[in-house]
């Protein structure tokens, strides 16, 4: 049973990525988007359909970079969520309760506004120094514990969010508007150049935690275990940090906040498969990427207009994260 579910997962993506390019105010049967992708690629059309400008354009320019965009933030914030989870030892940690997606985002909206830097690089910075804080501030006698870095997480959120609203105070209005539904979470800006902007940090990030994976079990063992197996736990606690904090600051950095992601993928996962990373961290990316694509296809158009794809991923991951919390309570974390 697990193998057919893992097996289902794996392939999850396909489907979810050829139904949610048809999906849309301009309707593309399923035929005629892979008609469209093998003429643009090939020359050929493989059902034959009738090649048109306008439906060329539709998916070409508009839906696929959006799809693409929307799988790559869904496979980022997984991954990273699950490889923050492996090592901290703590299933309720992930970019947004670490106060990363804040720090990220406000870096962004900082390099958009008034730096003249790359939004990526900004973002990482301002990422990287939230996971510090808000990790230093729980830890104690060397330890951290769930209610420490919850708390440190929702400060550190706190305060970036107050900065961020420094900077709505000092931008141009003109730009305000975009800024603050930026910041809600949306990929209604999605581009071929955002895509590629994205796509080098996103790839390094994924191929050094997926090239490491199994290390992340010799470091659950604890630091003692994982020098007498040859790990140094420092060393690799840091490379999974600085991989993740790159995952999920990339995938602000285009998206904005988009939250409990990381914290509800990773932990059906664990439920489902156990607690070996090995398989958790390519089923996280499988699974995070047809995820988002499906909420995002949601956002688009359950309405006549378009609702923040951040909107939907925390009234989804709310209870979630609630039923952890109780959980906690009760001791009985898995």
């Amino acid at each position: 049973m697990k193998k057919d579910i893992e097996k289902l997962i794996y392939f999850l993506p396909i489907p979810v990525f050829l139904i949610t390019l048809c999906i849309g105010s301009y309707h593309i049967p399923i035929a005629k988007v892979i008609d469209l992708m093998l003429y643009k690629i090939s020359g050929y059309t493989f059902f034959h359909s009738v090649i048109d400008t306008n439906s060329l354009n539709v998916l070409l320019e508009i839906r696929l970079p959006r799809v693409i965009l929307s799988m790559l933030v869904g496979a980022s914030l997984s991954v990273s969520g699950t490889s923050f989870q492996a090592v901290l030892k703590n299933p309720i940690v992930e970019p947004y309760t670490l106060g990363l997606s804040s720090g990220a985002a406000f870096g962004a909206a900082l390099a958009l506004s008034f730096l003249n830097i790359p939004v990526q690089i900004s973002a990482f910075i301002f990422a990287i120094m939230g996971v510090a804080i808000c990790y230093m501030a729980a830890m104690k006698d060397g330890d951290t514990s769930v209610v420490s870095l919850v708390l440190s997480g929702v400060v550190i959120s706190a305060l970036f969010t107050a900065l961020l609203s420094i900077l709505q105070i000092m931008i141009d209005p003109l730009k305000l508007q975009g800024l603050v539904y930026w910041i809600m979470g949306s990929l209604h800006t999605s581009s071929w150049e955002k895509v590629a902007s994205v796509l080098p940090y996103m790839v390094i990030g994924f191929l050094l935690t997926y090239v490491f994976r199994w290390k992340l079990n010799i470091l659950a063992l604890g630091g003692r275990d994982s020098v007498i197996l040859g790990v140094n736990p420092k060393k690799y606690k840091m490379l999974y940090i600085l991989a993740a904090t790159l995952l999920a600051a990339a995938a602000v950095s285009v998206s904005g906040i988009i939250s409990l992601v990381g914290l509800m993928i990773p932990r059906v996962l664990r439920i489902l498969f156990g607690p070996d990373n090995r398989k958790l961290i390519p089923l996280s990316f499988c699974l995070g990427a047809s995820y988002l694509a499906i909420v995002d296809c949601f956002s688009r158009n359950l309405f006549s207009f378009e609702i923040p794809i951040g909107i939907f991923t925390t009234i989804l991951g709310a209870p979630y994260f609630i039923i952890l919390i109780r959980r906690s309570k009760a001791g009985v974390w898995q």
